[in-house]
């Protein structure tokens, strides 16, 4: 067990912030503590990806190969929405 200074890069907006974490932390206890510190909202279905692979919820940084210095995409699972049917509208 290590700790690691990882750049966590926000897909959804580009907003990146540098997090100092333990390497034998898991995907998902990543995203809780990154949605508990306010860093990112907590979506369900958010994944993370490392060089184009993304990392399975049970999968520790470590496993991954994820060192100092790495930059590791988090992709918030958004859904898009259409608008709300106004009846006097017509539409």
């Amino acid at each position: 067990m290590s700790d690691v200074d990882i750049t966590f890069r926000n897909e959804n907006n580009g907003k990146e912030v540098e997090v100092t974490v333990s390497d034998d932390m898991t995907s998902d206890a990543v995203l809780r503590n990154l949605a508990d510190a306010g860093i990112i909202p907590n979506v369900p279905g958010t994944t993370l990806v490392f060089r184009n692979l993304q990392l399975r919820p049970a999968q520790t940084l470590a496993q991954a190969g994820i060192v100092s210095g790495d930059t590791i995409s988090i992709f918030l699972n958004t859904r898009g929405g259409g608008y709300e049917r106004n009846p006097s509208s017509g539409r």
